[in-house]
């Protein structure tokens, strides 16, 4: 019986290899090498960046550990529903959970079903033991590895949810909004400059 082929996301180089080849490229040899690199790994994707809200607060008032700890039980609990709407957890480092997903619907099935799940799990808490996500998403083109994803499109996403989503909200860009169905309910929130460039965001009504 015949092997079947490696998928395509099972050759993908890791960090380490692409920087490694990246040691190599010259001026003579940029434009293969980059046409090479961009052949295998560039994907296009919608990114998800969640944070959590309150964390300097929360790990001051009640301790590091304490914060930790619940952070850990929420985490265990909600990255689950991103591998079931067809998603890959990229990292989930610090207080951050960086995904992608094949698709806006995808990403924001999970983000919305991840807020209802955390919704009842507040319910009744302490502030002590409540844990809140902000979420970002953007899409585009970006380059996949194996262990990591690199891009302007991931760094506008991250900012998003780092930055500018409040507790409990998901903020999408416009590229984003537009090619989510017409079920996924959501409103126009406002216009910011990243990068000197401007993003419309809107605000998902879940």
């Amino acid at each position: 019986m015949k092997k079947k082929p490696k998928a395509a996301s099972r050759m993908l180089p890791t960090s380490e290899q692409l920087f490694e080849r990246l040691r190599g490229r010259t001026k003579a040899n940029a434009d293969d090498l980059d046409r090479e690199i961009e052949k295998q790994c560039v994907r296009e994707a919608t990114i998800m960046m969640c944070d959590s809200s309150g964390f300097t607060r929360r790990s001051h008032e009640y301790g590091i550990l304490h914060f930790l700890a619940v952070m850990t039980s929420v985490y265990d609990m909600v990255t689950p529903l991103v591998a079931k709407h067809g998603g890959t957890v990229i990292a989930c480092g610090a207080d951050n959970l960086l995904a992608i997903f094949d698709s806006p619907a995808n990403g924001v099935d999970s983000a919305i079903a991840m807020q209802r799940l955390l919704a009842k799990f507040n319910k009744g808490k302490t502030d002590r033991d409540q844990f809140q996500l902000c979420m970002g998403f953007h899409h585009g083109k970006l380059l996949r590895l194996k262990d990591g994803i690199f891009g302007d499109k991931v760094n506008i996403a991250a900012k998003i949810g780092e930055d500018l989503a409040s507790a409990e909200e998901i903020l999408v860009t416009k590229e984003v909004a537009n090619r989510l169905p017409a079920r996924v309910k959501r409103v126009y929130a406002r216009a910011v400059d990243l990068g000197g460039k401007t993003f419309e965001l809107h605000r998902v009504k879940y």
